[in-house]
């Protein structure tokens, strides 16, 4: 493995580098770090050079203490690595960042693997939608409440069995525990990243990159319907949608996982 600090405007991002073959790049959900991947950079560096990254605000990075954009650390992690073009593969906020990045850089990205998309509100919302998009914010509501009344912890339990249900308790805990590490991120008084503008979730029919699409069934509503609004509107986009899966495909059915992204990188030139 090769760690270093990739140095960037206001800050440095910790990076973790391993294996040989084409290039792979793992983006974390919001409140964890590099260390939700280790099951999957234990198979996956056998057959691609992997790399991953802390945010800022996360893991071994520096905080966010003045704006700066999502998409610039991106291609920072990627020119200190030698990356020319690479699979970019994001979970949650990750595949947010993934999007953006592939729709401002589309000639560094070979295919973007958006696992479990979150893009908050809908634009224009249908019904459905919108309904979805309540219920989340309603569960959201009842986490900052454990966080504001019982801390971060309890609210990070409260988050786990909403969000991965399906977590056996080896996972839930690891990630529980990650979300109690990254408290930082958790309780920020404001957030100095910035995404693409406008954002890339109003832009999916602009991406040109293709976009392969992965949602579990025990997943929130609203990361379905995310799922299939992409897959409608970008101009090359396939889904699989794993049943038994949540929120973290590649903990909650990590065999599955596997499969869906050998059969990715197989079929990506």
């Amino acid at each position: 493995m090769i760690a270093s600090f990739v140095n960037v405007p206001g800050g440095y991002l910790y990076t973790e580098t391993r294996g040989e073959g084409p290039d792979v790049v793992l983006l974390n959900a919001g409140t964890a770090d590099v260390r939700m991947w280790e099951s999957t950079v234990a198979w996956l560096a056998g057959v691609a050079r992997v790399t991953t990254f802390d945010y800022r605000d996360t893991g071994l990075s520096s905080p966010g203490t003045a704006e700066y954009s999502e998409i610039d650390d991106i291609a920072a992690v990627l020119d200190a690595a030698g990356i020319a073009s690479a699979v970019l593969v994001g979970c949650s906020e990750g595949a947010r960042r993934a999007l953006g990045f592939a729709h401002r850089h589309p000639s560094r990205v070979r295919r973007a693997v958006v696992v479990s998309g979150a893009f908050g509100d809908f634009p224009d919302p249908t019904p459905e939608e919108a309904a979805a998009r309540r219920q989340m914010l309603d569960k959201f509501a009842e986490i900052d409440k454990a966080l504001a009344e019982s801390g971060v912890r309890a609210a990070a339990e409260l988050e786990l069995t909403a969000w991965a249900p399906a977590l056996d308790e080896f996972q839930r805990r690891k990630m529980i525990g990650l979300e109690v590490a990254n408290t930082h991120r958790i309780t920020l008084e404001h957030y100095h990243g910035t995404e693409l503008d406008p954002p890339v979730k109003t832009r999916f029919r602009e991406l040109a990159v293709p976009v392969t699409i992965l949602v579990g069934g025990r997943d929130f509503h609203g990361s379905v319907l995310w799922a299939h609004r992409l897959l409608h509107e970008a101009p090359d986009a396939t889904l699989t949608v794993l049943p038994d899966a949540d929120h973290f495909p590649m903990l909650s059915s990590p065999d599955r996982f596997e499969r869906f992204l050998r059969e990715v990188l197989a079929g990506t030139r």
